[in-house]
């Protein structure tokens, strides 16, 4: 019995921070009569800036975050700040965010999903945003660890994040029929946004990427009310992403040598994309770096299996954390013979900085980072491979 009393304080108290948390997110909702979930496989931290930058050019007070390569917390005033963690990331922010919005006056929040798991996608939405409009900006095979092994499998998982009773805007027209049964459950209706295709006369291939965000962000605009010139006004004066694919040139060797950054593109067919955008980029000549992360093991398998960069390129470089043999075994196979080499992050600039010196009569012709962002800091690999000089219009300048 004298065990009992301090278990039930303990219940208690935890009961009274669940129901005062409780009351916090209901009041922050009630104050923000906008909110918007951003889910998708790529292009959510894009969409999620663009939405907000709409919304700030038509006049209403809009927080967001993102949850990509660097999170970002994105003010009504204009300004952003980094979100600083003290633990691993965790959906709970997706409650702070909703508090902060409230504090600064916000009409407006606007958040990028930060679950994997279909049960915590669920949760996010339902316990915590409460979405007037939620997105799904296209399904690709990503995740397929937690989310399942086909399309329609992880098409389903980011259903969970559909709104009640609200609005679902997405780009993935192949999926409209499950969201749409999907949404019906809820009492929410699907918006499909006119994404252009590479095959539409009026789209300009070379930012066929950049369109599709648009076209997503511009159709949640329109649900919003917001006219399409005032949206399109504020989408062209939002800040880039940190995690936005950039590419430049490396001096190796009295050579300059096209480097391309596609680390964010975390699935096979986002860096197809990326890759036919960039057109250059030559894989029998080019030596693709793919950083690996134990955590997401699908990654490797998937991109070994149906990436060219990965299968066809004339060098492979894995870095990051060590893959296990059966994982090494699996990317061997597709490489037919091509090398294919292990390098610790400490190590990596000067193994490229080796590999683009060697065979000087046939030299390497590009260098490709693709897989994982964490953990690869592509500035200092490139500066200890050679003389970095970033794309036009990149904050990174130049550096040597």
């Amino acid at each position: 019995m004298v065990y009992l009393l301090p278990l039930s304080a303990c219940l208690g108290v935890l009961l009274l921070l669940g129901l005062a948390e409780r009351v916090s997110r209901d009041r922050a909702r009630a104050a923000i009569p906008i909110r918007i979930h951003v889910n998708g496989t790529r292009g959510k931290s894009s969409v999620t800036r663009l939405i907000w930058a709409a919304l700030r050019e038509a006049g209403v007070p809009a927080v967001a975050k993102t949850t990509g390569t660097r999170p970002r917390v994105l003010l009504p005033d204009g300004g952003e700040q980094p979100v600083r963690r003290r633990a691993v990331a965790n959906i709970r922010e997706q409650l702070w965010l909703l508090r902060l919005a409230r504090r600064t006056g916000a009409r407006a929040v606007v958040a990028e999903c930060m679950a994997v798991r279909p049960d915590l996608q669920w949760t996010a939405e339902r316990d915590m945003i409460g979405a007037t409009v939620g997105v799904i900006t296209n399904v690709r095979m990503d995740h397929t660890e937690v989310m399942g092994d086909t399309l329609p499998e992880i098409a389903a998982s980011m259903a969970n994040t559909i709104p009640r009773n609200g609005v679902l805007v997405t780009g993935e027209e192949r999926f409209v029929p499950l969201f749409q049964r999907r949404a019906e459950r809820c009492g929410a209706r699907v918006v499909l946004a006119p994404v252009p295709r590479a095959s539409d006369g009026g789209a300009q291939h070379t930012s066929l990427r950049l369109a599709e965000n648009r076209a997503v962000a511009l159709a949640v605009a329109r649900e919003l009310g917001i006219a399409d010139q005032v949206a399109l006004a504020g989408m062209t004066g939002a800040p880039p992403d940190p995690g936005d694919a950039r590419a430049g040139l490396v001096r190796v060797g009295g050579r300059d040598v096209p480097w391309y950054d596609a680390a964010s593109a975390n699935d096979p067919e986002s860096l197809a994309l990326l890759l036919d955008e960039w057109g250059g980029a030559r894989l029998d000549r080019a030596l693709v770096v793919y950083n690996h992360r134990a955590d997401r093991p699908g990654r490797l398998a998937a991109f070994a299996a149906r990436s060219k960069a990965l299968s066809r390129s004339a060098s492979v470089v894995v870095t990051g954390d060590r893959p296990s043999l059966v994982q090494w075994r699996a990317a061997r196979r597709t490489r037919g013979g091509r090398p294919l080499l292990f390098a610790s992050r400490r190590r990596l600039g000067g193994t490229l900085k080796d590999a683009l010196e060697a065979n000087r009569s046939d030299p390497l012709g590009a260098v490709l980072f693709c897989g994982n962002t964490r953990g690869l800091d592509l500035e200092r690999v490139l500066v200890d491979v050679g003389s970095v000089q970033w794309a036009a219009g990149s904050s990174e300048g130049t550096r040597g």
